[in-house]
């Protein structure tokens, strides 16, 4: 969000930012998340008591390849599904022992970012998580593959590849794709309109 860069040759957040002020105002101001000099505390319920077992049930007949399942942040049994095309579902889990199957909530649909995705055998959808507030601020994070001929928001730090000396425009192509052509992206998001469906 902010115009934050992270240092070149730095191994420390502290030799590049001199407070957690400094550092929050390079990367969008945010405090909640950002450097404080102790452990980020999402402020969990409680820990759970460690299973003594698994016991595996289908509870989809396979209609779409999920590739993430993250329970909803307000602990009821719904889910969000993401497919590694883009799309992210909800849906209900039905009751352990049920029988049921995944039902799908009627807007079905939760967010489709198949417009920014870069999706292959090998590139996708990568993962996602809420916002423990989601309930009341909407933000949701989603990181995954985009192509930067393509699409123009996809941009990127390249790797730094010592035999040319870091310079990207040294690099050859990689079977037809150009230097830093994928990237791999972690955006923010936000739900706008939140209700308790």
């Amino acid at each position: 969000q902010g115009g934050g860069r992270l240092p070149s040759s730095s191994s420390k957040l502290t030799d590049a930012w001199q407070s957690g002020s400094d550092f929050c105002t390079s990367f969008g101001g945010d405090r909640s998340v950002c450097l404080s000099g102790s452990t980020v505390s999402f402020n969990a319920t409680h820990p759970s008591a460690s299973p003594k077992g698994v016991c595996l049930e289908r509870i989809d007949n396979g209609s779409y390849a999920y590739l993430n399942m993250v329970p909803h942040p307000d602990g009821s049994n719904r889910v969000f599904l993401g497919t590694q095309a883009g799309k992210i579902l909800l849906a209900t889990v039905p009751e352990q022992g049920s029988g049921g199957t995944l039902q799908f909530d009627e807007a079905g649909q939760f967010v489709d970012l198949t417009d920014q995705v870069h999706f292959d055998s090998t590139f996708g959808l990568m993962g996602m998580a809420f916002h423990p507030d989601f309930a009341t601020n909407g933000r949701f994070f989603a990181s995954y593959n985009c192509d930067r001929t393509k699409s123009p928001s996809c941009s990127g730090r390249c790797s730094c590849n010592s035999d040319v000396g870091c310079d990207p425009s040294k690099l050859g192509t990689d079977n037809g794709a150009q230097p830093c052509q994928y990237q791999v992206v972690v955006s923010e998001y936000s739900a706008k309109g939140l209700s308790s469906n």
